[in-house]
């Protein structure tokens, strides 16, 4: 989705698209959109709404058919990458990866060793008195 992103951005930048702020910032927005949400899981829907607006750029002569065939390449490499990661995440090996994961990070270090009672503090002294601050000897 990066790759996907970046070269949005750039086409964007020149011709008759350039000056059509609105739809160049809602595909930008879009693009920049499945690349930031591919952690929360929605980057999905923004790859889609991407590959809609180059459809859209295309049709009306933002993109030349070599640059909206290009992007959106990128844009089904991307979403093939996104459903796989979701299939990953769904399965059984993500499952034991975490369980492994989770277990690994609780696990105290010594599993042989007992439980033992705490022992209570000795209780603390008092502090001394603070002494006035000795002045300092001027340098010679």
């Amino acid at each position: 989705m990066h790759e996907l992103n970046i070269e949005v951005w750039k086409a964007t930048e020149h011709g008759p698209v350039a000056r059509d702020f609105d739809f160049r910032n809602e595909i930008r927005d879009a693009a920049d959109s499945a690349e930031r949400n591919i952690a929360e899981g929605f980057g999905r829907a923004s790859a889609l709404e991407t590959k809609s607006l180059l459809k859209k750029g295309r049709a009306v002569g933002y993109f030349k058919a070599d640059e909206a065939t290009r992007l959106d390449r990128l844009a089904d490499r991307g979403l093939q990458a996104v459903a796989k990661f979701q299939r990953y995440l769904r399965s059984p090996e993500a499952k034991r990866n975490a369980a492994r994961r989770y277990r690994r990070k609780w696990t105290p270090k010594n599993k042989n060793a007992s439980n033992e009672t705490n022992v209570s503090n000795a209780s603390n002294e008092p502090n001394a008195s603070n002494e006035p601050n000795v002045p300092n000897a001027p340098n010679d």
